[in-house]
């Protein structure tokens, strides 16, 4: 696992590839969770009390910012002049 974060002294995070989810775990490692930057979303896998989710969401907000996805500019055929 690369770029591995402790949150605090229950819950770690990382992921396996630069551009994949992050993956929040417990320090047995338990998969708790799953980040996304691209939406900012978070999938729950366990139960976790409602105070402990708001400050996991929140130090991943702050750590991992939702990444706007650039748009590739649309290539328009050129229109041929006729003569």
């Amino acid at each position: 696992m690369i770029d591995r974060h402790t949150i605090n002294d229950s819950f770690y995070c990382g992921r396996l590839r630069d551009d994949s989810i992050v993956s929040v775990m417990t320090t047995g490692a338990y998969v708790m969770a799953e980040y996304d930057e691209q939406t900012g979303e978070i999938r729950w896998y366990r139960v976790v009390n409602a105070t402990q989710k708001e400050s996991l969401h929140n130090w991943l907000r702050q750590h991992f910012p939702i990444k706007a996805r650039v748009a590739k500019p649309r290539l328009t055929p050129k229109k041929s002049v006729a003569a």
